[in-house]
């Protein structure tokens, strides 16, 4: 996990007052001080992630903790390393959440390293709607039993949704804690 990614949520957990200080204090010094402490492109190790997925849910609720991942996506989008991703995607293939999901693989590479790989299925209409069926392989167990992690994982991709000013839902489709699968659905109308 790229350690800027993990400070700008304590950054932005610093916006949420006594409640970001509940998070601070649910991740210890020690946490804080290697996602703090760490250069730009350091990269931190899962554990990092899930700790901070797993304060979130537990301090903010998993609704709150879910808008704020949302407004912490869209932060990202408009000032990282993923910014010329989301205009490329668009310049080449409009607004549409099929076409930015084939493109999680390569913005999750940006963000995570060692930690599953994206197989994505071409959209598909299902009556009136579109659906995206994607899967995450290869991923390491503390994200696979982490009910918070896979969380964060469902409203990231949710985002594509904010991101195209689609209404539709994401859910998790199939996880099993013993293997190393998670997938998900993604759809739209």
């Amino acid at each position: 996990m790229r350690a800027t990614y993990l400070r700008s949520l304590l950054a932005r957990c610093d916006e949420l007052g006594p409640v970001g200080v509940e998070v601070r204090d649910r991740l210890g010094d020690a946490r804080q001080t290697s996602i703090e402490c760490a250069g730009p492109l350091v990269w931190l190790p899962i554990e990092a992630d899930v700790a901070v997925q797993r304060a979130l849910d537990e301090i903010l609720g998993a609704e709150q903790a879910r808008s704020f991942m949302i407004s912490s996506l869209r932060e990202l989008w408009s000032g990282s390393a993923i910014q010329p991703v989301v205009f490329a995607a668009t310049g080449l293939f409009g607004l549409n959440p099929g076409s930015f999901a084939k493109l999680v693989p390569l913005a999750w590479s940006l963000l995570y390293r060692d930690c599953g790989r994206w197989v994505v299925s071409d959209s598909q209409r299902v009556g009136s709607r579109r659906e995206v069926e994607m899967q995450l392989l290869a991923l390491p167990e503390p994200c696979a039993v982490e009910p918070a992690w896979l969380a964060a994982v469902v409203t990231v991709l949710h985002g594509l949704l904010v991101l195209c000013d689609v209404e539709g839902e994401v859910e998790l489709a199939q996880r099993d804690p013993k293997s190393d699968l998670a997938s998900f659905k993604l759809s739209w109308g």
